[in-house]
């Protein structure tokens, strides 16, 4: 299966069995590389908020267990993310209000699946930020060690597994290697895709989306 450009679809992560995190977008491309998913500035999102407004960055792990989903707007970026197949990663091209490339984002998560409505995974916490001139940082250390051995997360030996992940996408990065030797960083989508398209999230079923 894939997805036609320009198609609003939706991208969740799971925790539990229940939404954690959800995005809409559109589809940008959908190939052999992988799947690209456009996100502009002022788009809804949903992520788990506690009762007084704390996301997992935070709260404790046994505060989020209560927390609901709660609807946001995505602002200062416009975002393409770029989810390559069968790997434990998806890389985000960042850009300003104006198109100017800002840097690249590599979310840590497990490898996507596909359904009629858009592709499901799971995040892992662990994410890095990449300069354009390549240089990096790791982010969000203590959050994933604080929910490393809990039992809705993952074992020390799964951790260390996602950490070297992310080390590849680190070496990828110094090399120059894509998906960091500049492709996409001109990226310019359609001008007449919608930022806000009229979809709610749908728990765990069907997406519900007006048409493009």
């Amino acid at each position: 299966m894939r997805f036609a450009p320009g198609q609003t679809i939706l991208r969740r992560y799971f925790r539990d069995g229940r939404v954690s995190f959800l995005n809409i977008g559109q589809v940008y491309a959908d190939d052999e590389r992988g799947l690209r998913m456009w996100i502009p500035i002022g788009t809804p999102f949903w992520r788990l908020l506690t009762p007084d407004g704390r996301d997992g960055h935070q709260a404790s792990v046994d505060e989020m267990a209560e927390a609901r989903l709660g609807e946001l707007t995505w602002r200062g970026s416009h975002v393409m993310v770029f989810m390559p197949p069968q790997v434990a990663y998806s890389v985000w091209w960042f850009f300003s209000p104006d198109g100017r490339f800002e840097g690249w984002y590599g979310n840590l998560e497990a490898p996507y699946a596909r359904w009629a409505g858009g592709v499901d995974t799971e995040d892992h916490a662990l994410d890095l930020w990449f300069a354009p001139d390549r240089s990096y940082r790791w982010k969000d250390e203590d959050e994933f060690a604080a929910r490393i051995g809990h039992p809705r997360y993952w074992s020390a030996e799964q951790a260390a597994e996602i950490r070297a992940e992310g080390e590849r996408l680190v070496k990828l990065a110094e090399a120059g290697d894509f998906p960091f030797d500049g492709t996409w960083c001109d990226l310019r989508p359609d001008p007449t895709w919608r930022a806000r398209p009229n979809c709610r999230p749908a728990g765990t079923g069907p997406r519900t989306c007006d048409p493009m």
